[in-house]
């Protein structure tokens, strides 16, 4: 399996989508929207308005996330973050149009809809470019402890020679060590294979094997050799993938 920036936005959307955090604030939104009424909707009856809004909340939002995600990993390296997020996000804004106005179709009819796909369209696209785009500063901006100014970055690199120091790809067992592995370089590292997992914080990984940890962006395509599953990373290296982890490993999307 070949990870196209398709594949990796929906890898995070589901990601996103398996957070409980995710819904508790779509679902504030949606309330919030079904109680102030906006764009003509204020006229529905209390119940069907707060479950209109909660609908298109959370379809828009996902849809939307889908979109600038395939962009910006799409234009990755061709365009600062920044610009990247906002053109995916106001991309993102024409399917986000189009799918309000089919589903005030099926709510409204034809007469009956508060909103033109032209003006849809007007408030859709620089709405879903801002909030992109604000998520990616904040997302950027997002320090430990609350300190701005500092990157922040895996405890475990402290551990590593300063040459080694870079983007964290893997981490192996090797009897009681562990081989750190990042896109400088290996080094071997005398600590348990569960604490360097918790150093690995905030990389977004997992555990595929009782010996091995795999940070997600790392992963190039899945594949078999005979009957067992594996993980290509980006280096080239083979990762095994254990049976009682394959579970975990699919849902992250990676098989």
């Amino acid at each position: 399996m070949n990870f196209t920036p398709l594949h990796l936005a929906l890898r995070e959307t589901q990601a996103l989508a398996r957070r409980p955090q995710a819904w508790i604030v779509l679902g504030a939104v949606g309330l919030l929207m079904g109680m102030v009424g906006p764009f003509g909707t204020f006229e529905m009856p209390v119940v069907p308005r707060l479950a209109y809004w909660i609908a298109v909340v959370v379809g828009t939002t996902a849809l939307c996330l889908v979109v600038e995600r395939s962009v910006v990993h799409w234009l990755d390296g061709r365009l600062p973050a920044l610009l990247a997020a906002a053109l995916g996000g106001a991309l993102g804004g024409i399917p986000i149009a189009l799918c309000v106005r089919a589903f005030n179709f099926l709510v409204f009819g034809n007469e009956g809809d508060p909103m033109s796909v032209w003006a849809l369209l007007a408030y859709s696209i620089p709405i879903a470019a801002l909030v992109t785009t604000s998520a990616q500063v904040l997302l950027r901006d997002e320090k430990p402890g609350g300190e701005a100014g500092e990157s922040r970055e895996p405890a475990l690199l402290d551990r590593l020679p300063r040459p080694q120091r870079g983007r964290l790809l893997h981490i192996a067992v090797s009897d009681h060590y562990v081989d750190v592995t990042t896109d400088r370089g290996t080094t071997l590292v005398l600590m348990r294979l569960s604490d360097a997992i918790r150093e690995a914080t905030p990389v977004v990984g997992l555990q595929v094997h009782r010996s091995h940890w795999v940070a997600l962006d790392a992963v190039r395509r899945s594949l078999r050799q005979g009957s067992k599953p594996m993980l290509e990373l980006e280096n080239g290296t083979l990762v095994p993938v254990s049976r009682s982890y394959a579970e975990a490993v699919k849902a992250a999307g990676l098989l």
